[in-house]
């Protein structure tokens, strides 16, 4: 069997690869693990080839290609190849073509893109999603939606029979950030932890700081005025992240853009597919919750007045740090 996993869910990704290598059955000295990040090196036929070895014995083979630059944006970092390089990744297609169509039953050939989708546009993927539901099975691991994620939790907490507080939960799906993956590191560091109770300070002495979460959790505390939130977590930055405001202003800038261009949308009367289209964000209906009622204007204002700031930073005529904490109390006290 021929098998693709792509994703940027390492955790549950890493989990499948593992269960695979299980269920093949096959022994140690039989399990081949081949780095395919670069093209330097690497060969299709060559790989193929071990695939297609038939064992005297009946004997179960794997052999593992991690992280194939073949399927990934931007290949390998090598050079434009050359025209016969050209000929090359053309038969390497026609190599891998030909095996999808009559692969060794005794061997199981596991492509492995750790963290990443598959470029739709190679020709090695355009042979392999062409022969999907024969002899290739393309398994992919994306973030989970926001309610599947809320499912998950719940489950797995249920299951381990921990209880958290309203205020760890929030604080947990906080530095989490959406990620299955990060949800199962999680539980693991609090089952070495011991215990079953959890507040807010246990989950956050748990799960890594991060300090773009802090950034987000710090524009959504601002955009819903909540001002006692808003300068624990600005503070919390600067002191305890050693974040610099140079950091802290980009972030905090493309969070509120983000939500002018779902605002702006949504007051055009777009549909929420239309708007997802349009902005390429995935959940527009979880950004507009997070709009905390302010009309498009409001945050085009907010963000003239961090161009603003970012070109005095630029400049050296204003002080960086004081300049934004004085825009997030001005605003604040307009709230």
């Amino acid at each position: 069997m021929i098998t693709v996993l792509e994703g940027k869910e390492s955790y549950q990704l890493n989990a499948k690869k593992k269960q695979l290598i299980k269920n093949s059955k096959a022994e140690r000295e039989n399990i081949t693990v081949i780095d395919a990040s670069v093209r330097t090196g690497f060969s299709m036929e060559s790989v193929l080839n071990l695939c297609s070895t038939i064992s005297l014995f009946g004997d179960r083979r794997v052999v593992l290609l991690t992280n194939p630059y073949f399927l990934k944006a931007g290949g390998s970092a090598a050079a434009k190849p050359s025209k016969s390089k050209k000929k090359q990744t053309a038969s390497t297609a026609d190599l891998l073509d030909q095996y999808c169509l009559s692969p060794n039953p005794d061997t199981d050939l596991i492509f492995l893109c750790d963290g990443y989708l598959c470029d739709k546009r190679t020709k090695e993927y355009k042979v392999l999603s062409s022969h999907a539901g024969k002899t290739v099975s393309i398994i992919t691991f994306s973030n989970p939606s926001p309610w599947e994620l809320d499912q998950m939790i719940r489950r797995e907490l249920s299951a381990r029979n921990f209880h958290l507080t309203p205020e760890a939960l929030n604080e947990l799906k906080l530095r989490i950030s959406d990620s299955a993956t990060e949800f199962y590191r999680t539980l693991e560091k609090m089952e070495l932890y011991g215990g079953q109770d959890f507040d807010q300070k246990a989950i956050a002495g748990l799960v890594s700081y991060n300090p773009e979460v802090n950034v987000w959790k710090l524009s959504d505390a601002f955009v819903k005025g909540n001002a006692a939130s808003v300068m624990e977590t600005w503070y919390e930055l600067r002191e305890h992240a050693a974040m610099d405001v140079f950091g802290i202003l980009p972030t905090l800038s493309y969070r509120l853009k983000r939500l002018y261009c779902v605002r702006k949308c949504y007051e055009a009367g777009m549909s929420m597919e239309e708007i997802k289209s349009r902005t390429g964000q995935g959940f527009p209906d979880k950004d507009l919750d997070s709009c905390g009622g302010h009309s498009s204007g409001w945050f085009l204002q907010r963000l003239k007045e961090l161009a603003e700031i970012d070109q005095g930073m630029k400049t050296g005529q204003l002080d960086a740090t004081d300049s934004v904490e004085l825009f997030l109390l001005r605003n604040l006290h307009e709230h």
